[in-house]
């Protein structure tokens, strides 16, 4: 999975067709990376967790309650998901909360502008769980809306870009569910959630080849109904609904309104199909893609940027605030990561900013603008205006400010590097008596 703070994938190259800048002109940098003051190295094998500061001097250590799979972690804070547990963590924690899980439960992370929640599924279909990491508090759907044996998919839940409102769909009873922090009673409302805002949620009910959307207000009332083709997905940004359908339409449904509007058209590939629709850039573009293209749109339905791959790739789902957008995937369906990036582009104007062919990504900083990964078996950090090469490496992984690199070498040792604005290396700061080999690093934010 390509994260912006955590994580760790190998990936190889496929071919990229082109690309194609529909729109955009100048060439200022428009990073915004996130900053960092506390280093978290964490043992996989034991979740054992050593906090370090900026110049890699020990803060504190806590211990763990057994095996990591995954990290996942937003300003002072930290989750650490295990088998049956996920440990929440942060350097000024008192004691860290456990928070049990099922035995091979999906974890994902919402893709929000300023919470920290986990949905917690069952992929094979049951209940799901909304965690909020900041403060270990959770909202058991199923058991808030009342049903003893829930059949809902974590995939399905939609959520508002701030973090406040979620819906997910009731695969069993045909309906979407609604809660929020805070609320005791949720809201059920028809058919199945396509997007969510703070007043308005909108839903949709397959008629054939097209789909009725409406949107509610989270009394129920019926504010507007659109007929539109099969939607893709979409956003909800002060509680106007901007859509893409599969075939690339683009509509455009306000409360009020007596019918969706059609307001653009990505262009699509002969016999493809869009396969997701995700907002980035604080909602203001979506990121429309399908198996082997990838384009950006605004909320007017123009589009900012578009190009195609010459085979599959996974693009992953970008966070909310992004400036910058590492264009391309993973290469699907290969066995393998294999690289299938192409470049790093601007979110506002879609200009191409650094070129990342034949570069297998594996972090990136937190406003999207800088990469790190593996070309023909060396590491390099690439970003807006420069790149530098790192070496062979066992592990890299990259600050969300684009420019610290916490490193293993082949040797075995561990070391903090820094980058400065020229892409030129500091001296690396050695934290090998803090780290284990089995390792993921995260940073935070204090």
């Amino acid at each position: 999975m390509l994260v912006s703070t955590i994580g760790i994938t190998a990936i190889v190259a496929v071919g990229i067709v082109g690309w194609r800048v529909v729109r955009g002109d100048g060439s200022e940098d428009p990073g915004r990376a996130g900053d960092w003051d506390q280093i978290a190295l964490v043992n996989r094998s034991s979740g054992d967790t050593t906090f370090l500061d900026e110049d890699g001097q020990l803060v504190d250590q806590t211990v763990g309650s057994g095996r990591v799979m995954d990290v996942h972690v937003r300003d002072e804070r930290l989750a650490l998901v295990g088998p049956d547990r996920i440990v929440l963590n942060g350097v000024d924690a008192a004691e860290p909360t456990i928070v049990p899980i099922a035995r091979n439960s999906s974890v994902s992370e919402v893709k929000t502008i300023d919470t920290f929640h986990l949905v917690i599924g069952d992929p094979s279909g049951g209940n799901v769980v909304v965690l909020d990491a900041a403060t270990g508090e959770t909202i058991d759907v199923g058991a808030t809306a009342g049903q003893a044996n829930p059949l809902m998919f974590a995939e399905t839940m939609r959520h508002s870009t701030d973090g406040t409102t979620f819906a997910v769909a009731d695969a069993a009873n045909f309906q979407t569910i609604l809660v929020r922090p805070g609320v005791i009673e949720p809201a059920f409302f028809p058919d199945q959630p396509i997007a969510v805002g703070t007043e308005l949620i909108a839903t949709s009910q397959v008629v054939g080849a097209e789909a009725d959307v409406t949107l509610y207000d989270f009394e129920r009332d019926n504010k507007a109904t659109g007929t539109i083709e099969i939607p893709a997905g979409g956003v909800m940004v002060d509680d106007v609904l901007t859509l893409v359908s599969i075939d690339g339409a683009v509509y455009r449904l306000g409360s009020g309104d007596d019918e969706a509007e059609r307001i653009g058209v990505v262009a699509v590939p002969a016999g493809e199909t869009v396969s997701s629709v995700r907002p980035t850039f604080d909602g203001q573009r979506l990121v429309v893609a399908g198996a082997v293209f990838e384009a950006v749109i605004d909320l007017d339905g123009t589009t900012v940027f578009t190009t195609t791959f010459t085979t599959p790739v996974a693009v992953d789902e970008p966070a909310v605030d992004w400036t910058c957008l590492p264009v391309g995937g993973a290469s699907a369906g290969s066995g393998s990561a294999a690289a299938g990036f192409h470049s790093i582009i601007s979110l506002e104007t879609g200009e191409q900013l650094a070129d990342l062919t034949g570069l297998s990504v594996t972090r990136v900083a937190s406003d999207g603008c800088t990469v790190i990964g593996e070309r023909a078996g060396v590491i390099e950090v690439v970003g807006v205006g420069g790149g530098v090469t790192l070496g062979s490496l066992r592990t890299a992984a990259l600050g969300p400010d684009g420019r610290t690199v916490v490193q293993q070498t082949t040797a075995g040792a561990t070391e903090l590097v820094s980058i400065d604005d020229e892409f030129e290396l500091g001296e690396p700061i050695d934290l090998s008596e803090h780290a284990a080999l089995n390792l993921t690093v995260a940073f935070l934010d204090s």
